[in-house]
């Protein structure tokens, strides 16, 4: 595990193997580990380096303020500079959202983008209000818990959502018991979605190789935001994962990294200043 000083936070994150880099960004209540599989598979030709995101793993927040969405991008920007060489973006769900927002900032480092099921749900505002509503109750609702400090009820809510209430109740004890302690964390994350205004109209300006990723049994929520993607990002890819829900790159970890993996090889010779980290690793 390698650290790194931001402002107001230590983050932690995993550095992994040599060539060009990749960045993985985890979703809501999970962690860097998440990507366990992914990095085995891609750090024998690239180096993989994936953070706990604020408020997950062992990602410190020092400040007893609040925690802003600036600070996440932030996170992201800083890592960038650490790596000092164009790079690859991954993200999945929240760490999709914000994948998109670091992208615009970032665009010129980029080499490709990878996108699952994107959580950027304050597109269906403006864009689909029947997909709007349905995320709309589950968000106020998880709020109004959170300020409650009924937590357990969070994680319920979440959870059934997510992945379905009969997988929630077959996880293992420790398991939920850590599903539960990072609902605070998704409450803020839910926040930010309901502050940001603004629509599909901020990414048509990202002329990025994008992949995305969605499951074919996920949420209509969900859907409807990677179809608005799709009509904005001027250069993606869909890939959709046959029986997958909202937790593919879990459930359906292979497929998932292979579409990834085919992504990045596709897109890696686009910075020529890459290419020798790629030939000497």
């Amino acid at each position: 595990m390698a650290t790194i000083e931001l402002q107001h936070s230590t983050s932690s994150f995993t550095d992994e193997g040599r060539g060009p880099a990749v960045v993985l960004i985890h979703g809501s209540a999970s962690s860097r580990h998440q990507w366990r599989r992914l990095i085995a598979r891609l750090a024998g030709r690239y180096r993989v380096l994936a953070p706990d995101l604020h408020g997950y793993g062992e990602t410190v927040w020092h400040e007893p303020g609040p925690l802003r969405l600036a600070n996440e991008l932030g996170l992201v920007s800083t890592l960038a500079e650490h790596i000092g060489e164009p790079f690859h973006l991954v993200g999945d769900s929240c760490g999709g959202a914000l994948a998109l927002g670091a992208a615009v900032q970032l665009q010129s480092q980029i080499a490709s983008l990878t996108l699952i099921e994107p959580a950027a749900f304050q597109l269906l505002r403006r864009g689909d209000l029947d997909a709007w509503h349905e995320i709309d109750d589950i968000l106020q609702r998880h709020i109004e818990l959170a300020w409650e400090r009924r937590f357990e009820a969070c994680a319920d809510l979440f959870m059934h959502y997510s992945i379905g209430a009969r997988a929630w109740a077959a996880m293992a004890p420790e398991k939920r018991a850590m599903v539960v302690a990072v609902m605070p964390k998704v409450a803020i994350e839910w926040l930010w979605i309901s502050q940001v205004e603004s629509g599909a109209e901020v990414f048509e300006q990202l002329d990025l190789p994008t992949l995305l990723v969605r499951g074919t049994r996920t949420k209509f929520a969900a859907r409807r935001v990677v179809d608005m993607l799709m009509a904005a990002l001027r250069r993606a890819n869909l890939v959709e994962i046959e029986g997958a829900g909202h937790m593919a790159p879990v459930t359906h970890a292979d497929l998932v990294n292979a579409a990834i993996e085919a992504h990045l090889d596709r897109h890696t010779a686009r910075f020529p200043d890459a290419v020798p980290a790629m030939v000497a690793a």
